[in-house]
């Protein structure tokens, strides 16, 4: 390799304390990518030391981890190495932010399980542009580190400082729980400081608020703190000839009029009932095929019959109903028998992949059926985290 090549080389830092994480990442990110190396870190820690003698373009990392989390992480790479780009991974879904890959600057977050192919997407654009990591906290920015707060199911306070005015917003377990901003408690000093034009962030975590004055929910104060920010710039530019949204007020409205509340509401109108459990269902089980590898997923009654499906050309998904079907209640009974108690899951490896078995449930079970390079500890992933919702649709 020339020197020239090195220079133009690009390093992602992938920072998770989960190994079956960073094996597919390291192993699959770069893919088709000859000018991007990998680097990986099992904790904050370990990261902060790479990127202390290493010149990292990128740090995709996750949000929930011992130690250093990934939102003490950001904070510090904002203030030691602002060119550095960073994408946030969580497998706490926001119900702000649902099933969106969102960017604002060279800050981007996505949720867990992901399709590799897309993860594959963001990172080239974000190395394509060259985008970086904004030392200043405005407007949205801010609100970001407030979601990320909460992801991380942290107890803590965010002391946020810009000019001489200075807020602090105290989390418990995730929740917002108090705010205090110069003579303001509570809601309206946490608006106060979620407007905030530029300043500093600290992250204090392991320290508990003197008192509870807010108890609305992160998502509903987000989506208020972002309505006002937009009715205060709408203001600000009232006096001029032209009216131009700012980006991020755009942004804020998007989020606003797009909240789960209102589509919800219009949906319970216009969707029958049955239909949107079987939509649903279909939407979870797409997340298991959009997994590299994994080429079937099949919700199957306890009976045999098949229930929904998202199958490969060539599989017929009745004939893997009722053949796993057989399968499963085997394996069923040969706990019972053993003493071993429920059945939480199964596999059968064979020459060109794996089958796995799962109950959902009392009534329904998961077939997954996939190639031999296919990384299942990502596929368990999904099964743990989307089992309950898949039960609750079909029990209703």
């Amino acid at each position: 390799m020339t020197a020239t090549s090195i220079e133009k080389m690009k390093r992602i830092l992938v920072v998770d304390d989960e190994e079956d994480m960073l094996w597919m990442l390291q192993r699959k990110l770069n893919k088709n990518m000859t000018d991007v190396e990998i680097l990986a870190a099992r904790s904050g820690e370990e990261a902060l030391e790479v990127l202390a003698t290493t010149k990292v373009d990128l740090v995709i990392t996750d949000i929930n981890m011992p130690g250093i989390n990934g939102l003490d992480l950001l904070i510090q790479i904002k203030a030691l190495y602002p060119h550095t780009g960073v994408m946030i991974m969580t497998a706490y879904p926001s119900s702000v932010y649902k099933d969106k890959a969102m960017t604002n600057g060279g800050l981007r977050f996505i949720e867990k399980p992901f399709d590799i192919h897309e993860l594959r997407e963001q990172v080239q654009e974000v190395l394509s542009r060259n985008e970086q990591f904004r030392g200043v906290v405005d407007g949205i920015e801010l609100l970001d580190i407030v979601q990320f707060n909460g992801l991380s199911k942290s107890t803590s306070v965010l002391r946020v400082k810009t000019g001489e005015i200075e807020g602090m917003i105290f989390f418990k377990d995730g929740a917002v729980i108090h705010a205090m901003c110069e003579h303001e408690t509570g809601e309206e000093a946490f608006y106060k400081i979620i407007a905030f034009q530029g300043g500093t962030i600290e992250n204090m975590r392991g320290v508990e608020s003197p008192m509870v004055s807010i108890r609305k929910n992160i998502d509903a104060l987000l989506i208020e703190g972002a309505a006002r920010t937009d009715k205060s710039n709408f203001a600000s530019d009232s006096g001029k000839q032209e009216i131009n949204p700012k980006p991020n007020a755009q942004r804020h409205n998007r989020i606003f009029e797009e909240s789960p509340v209102n589509i919800q509401a219009i949906a319970e109108k216009t969707i029958p009932s049955e239909e949107k459990k079987m939509n649903k269902i279909e939407e979870i089980l797409s997340e298991f095929t959009n997994i590299e590898g994994v080429h079937t997923a099949c919700l199957v009654g306890r009976d045999g019959f098949l229930l929904n499906h998202i199958a490969r050309q060539n599989v017929d998904p009745e004939m893997v109903g009722a053949i796993a079907s057989s399968g499963f209640g085997s394996a069923y009974s040969m706990g019972d028998q053993l003493g071993q108690g429920d059945l939480t899951m199964t596999m059968i490896e064979y020459e060109n992949g794996p089958v796995m078995f799962a109950p959902v449930g009392a009534e329904a079970f998961l077939v997954i059926i996939a190639d031999k390079e296919t990384n299942l500890g990502w596929v368990r992933l999904s099964i743990k985290k989307n089992s309950k919702t898949i039960a609750l649709n079909v029990s209703l």
